[in-house]
């Protein structure tokens, strides 16, 4: 579940460009950052996801390698490690930490959505996280141009399926070889 400015939660798959997230800038403050575009949206595609519990019973469930804030180094969910703290909230006027108590990997996970703020991050069950895999830093650089044509009006991004864009880089990564430090 994600949060809209106006303070309703709503299914992560139910998000529209234009909707306003709660997202949470540089410095750890949370603010609404309107959504540019969606880089994924499959509800039907099988894969594997990790899901995290903290102490306090909350869940998140992403791929291995999406992104999310563990203190306040962005962290691909397969490097996450009972004992971490999460960035979290419950009222959506704050973070806290929150301490990773058990980790599970779901083999027959379903669906993959991944809408881009114009921040690059978002909350998502209460936790703090980027908007992308891999790479936060990277993912806002590669991302740049398809937030400014976004903004422009000159790409639309509410599709369902892989956006091209993700796509393309996808492809690019695959024929030009990811680095080892990215993908290990």
């Amino acid at each position: 579940m994600v949060m809209l400015e106006s303070g309703q939660r709503i299914p992560i798959q139910d998000v529209s460009v234009g909707d306003r997230l709660l997202s949470f800038d540089s410095s750890g403050k949370l603010f609404f950052s309107e959504v540019a575009m969606w880089m994924d949206r499959v509800s039907q595609m099988k894969h594997t996801i990790i899901q995290l519990i903290t102490q306090t019973g909350k869940m998140f469930k992403a791929t291995p390698y999406h992104v999310v804030l563990v203190g306040d180094i962005f962290t691909q969910m397969r490097h996450v490690k009972v004992g971490d703290e999460l960035l979290l909230t419950d009222d959506g006027k704050q973070l806290h930490k929150e301490k990773v108590e058990s980790i599970a990997e779901i083999s027959n996970g379903i669906g993959a959505f991944a809408p881009l703020t114009y921040e690059g991050t978002i909350v998502v069950d209460g936790v703090a996280a980027s908007c992308y895999a891999y790479s936060h830093p990277l993912g806002q650089i590669a991302f740049a141009p398809m937030k400014l044509m976004s903004k422009l009006g000159i790409v639309s991004g509410n599709t369902d399926g892989m956006h091209w864009y993700s796509k393309m880089l996808v492809d690019w990564t695959q024929v030009l070889g990811a680095p080892s430090w990215l993908i290990t």
